[in-house]
């Protein structure tokens, strides 16, 4: 009895290990066969564009309380994505690995407030610009409404004021090319900047239009914008070197959500205001 019982015992061993085997050659093959068909000439093969976002970036990219993905870019890529006839799917990662993990194919381009620079152009194809971000200064409000009445300041009227920035920001790179570093106070999201410029740990932000249009929103009365644009840079959607052809692809769908009015509509739904002009 013990002999054929350790027998059974066996063979059952023997049929779920060759099961389990079964199973994960499926599923290899299946993944092969799902990376294959993006590693071919066209990325949209599999009936998907996948981005890569660093969803810290409010208004252009963060999570809701629900962990949900949210904001312009996430709605113009999504319109981008119908426009082509595929499903968008987002991969939400860090900015120190967007570049590296896009080049391993994790995914295929990246959507995340990426400035249009030399550098950039020499490694990465990378699609028209889709936003103009403008860099100002934003002050507690003077006079309860939130608007700019008084938009003059310069970077010379900050002589004497400590600044804010948030790191790795286009409002961080023209501080430091403009002001002395004791100036300079950084913080790691816009809403501590926001904090600690309504406690008067600092004196002025350093941030992008946008984050100021949307803040003011957030929070009306408390604070406004106290320039014109003191810097101005271009956004743009970053493929992989090789990947020219995808790069046309959302150009193509990018022109064509300007000039059927997708995109004023996007712009006035997170700034409000269509700001098509910009990017025509």
């Amino acid at each position: 009895m013990e002999y054929k019982r350790e027998r059974y015992t066996m063979k059952r061993t023997r049929r779920i290990f060759f099961l389990i085997c079964c199973i994960a050659m499926i599923f290899t093959l299946t993944t092969a066969c799902s990376q294959s068909a993006k590693t071919n000439s066209d990325s949209l093969a599999d009936g998907t564009l996948t981005f890569g976002v660093c969803a810290n970036h409010e208004p252009m990219a963060f999570t809701d309380g629900k962990q949900n993905v949210i904001g312009f870019e996430i709605d113009l890529g999504n319109a981008i994505a119908q426009e082509l006839k595929v499903n968008p799917y987002w991969i939400n990662t860090s900015w120190n690995s967007i570049f590296d993990r896009m080049n391993k194919k994790k995914y295929d381009c990246v959507l995340s407030s990426v400035t249009d620079t030399p550098s950039r152009e020499d490694n990465f194809s990378l699609s028209n610009r889709y936003f103009v971000n403008h860099i100002v200064l934003v002050k507690k409000s003077e006079n309860n409404s939130g608007s700019a009445d008084n938009s003059d300041e310069t970077l010379k009227d900050l002589k004497d004021k400590q600044v804010g920035v948030v790191v790795n920001s286009g409002g961080a790179g023209t501080a430091k090319a403009h002001l002395n570093s004791d100036k300079i106070k950084k913080f790691n999201t816009l809403n501590y900047a926001f904090k600690a410029l309504g406690n008067n740990a600092v004196d002025r932000l350093m941030i992008d239009e946008s984050e100021a249009v949307f803040y003011i929103k957030k929070y009306p009365n408390q604070y406004q914008i106290s320039s014109q644009p003191i810097a101005s840079e271009n956004y743009t959607i970053v493929c992989r070197k090789d990947n020219t052809k995808l790069t046309r692809k959302i150009n193509n769908a990018l022109g064509h959500l300007i000039e059927n009015g997708t995109y004023a509509e996007l712009t006035e739904k997170w700034f409000n205001k269509d700001m098509t002009s910009l990017v025509k």
